[in-house]
């Protein structure tokens, strides 16, 4: 069992700048996703909407995701499943 102060379920784009937040407020922090990190945004081909980015393949949003996270310490477990919560 994982003890953490702080532990998102789920590292899409919202789960991943939780664990960003997270760890700026000096929480140990840990993001787990059932799947890869990523979310919807690594299936998308092509996303033109986001802020920095004119163009950018979803895969590669992903990672760049992935990156910042890991680069300011937050903990990230794929291929895990939550089964239950104390």
């Amino acid at each position: 069992m994982e003890k953490r102060e702080l532990i998102i379920v789920g590292a899409g784009a919202a789960g991943l700048t939780s664990g960003i937040y997270g760890v700026r407020s000096g929480l140990e922090t840990l993001v787990i996703e059932e799947k890869m990190a990523g979310g919807t945004t690594a299936d998308a081909p092509l996303i033109e909407n986001y802020p920095g980015f004119r163009s950018i393949n979803g895969q590669k949003l992903a990672q760049e995701m992935v990156k910042h996270c890991k680069d300011v310490g937050v903990e990230i477990k794929e291929l895990e499943e939550v089964i239950g919560l104390e």
